[in-house]
């Protein structure tokens, strides 16, 4: 029971830092315009993704040399921050996922750069961290943007 209660709260925990996220980056583009609070918040990003892909690679034991093992780790803050998506594929080298639903998208209206530059810097901090040979792109109108996905597709070279 105490576990369950712990994991809970964890969960809840980042989602609200989520949330947190971006609203903070609104504010500060509200207030700053928009390239001071990139800049701002770029450091941020890459401070939060360097921290915790130590900690998300051994807590699920993922082979830092295979994609389809590292991909865990969207899988995992997809799942805590309540996205919703599916693979399209999963392997050694590569690993493309369409993100179909995000609970921040309807407050991004407008903000997509939020999408197309911070959380691309998180997940780069991130993965880049885990292998230096790591590479992303982010394709398709996104989710912020009114589209029907967003495509993470993650490479290892």
């Amino acid at each position: 029971m105490m576990m369950k209660i712990a994991n809970l709260f964890i969960h809840n925990f980042f989602r609200l830092l989520g949330f947190f996220t971006v609203d903070l980056y609104i504010a500060l583009k509200n207030v700053l315009g928009k390239d001071r609070a990139l800049e701002i918040m770029r450091s941020f990003m890459v401070f939060l993704g360097r921290t915790r892909a130590p900690i998300m690679a051994k807590m699920l034991k993922s082979d830092l040399s295979d994609m389809a093992s590292l991909s865990k780790i969207q899988d995992t803050e997809d799942f805590i921050l309540g996205v919703k998506g599916i693979w399209l594929e999963k392997g050694k080298d590569l690993a493309i996922k369409d993100e179909l639903f995000c609970p921040f998208a309807r407050k991004l209206k407008g903000h997509s750069e939020f999408c197309q530059i911070l959380v691309r810097d998180f997940e780069l901090a991130t993965f880049k961290t885990l292998n230096q040979n790591y590479e992303l792109s982010i394709e398709g109108k996104l989710l912020s943007e009114g589209g029907k996905y967003c495509r993470f597709i993650h490479k290892i070279k």
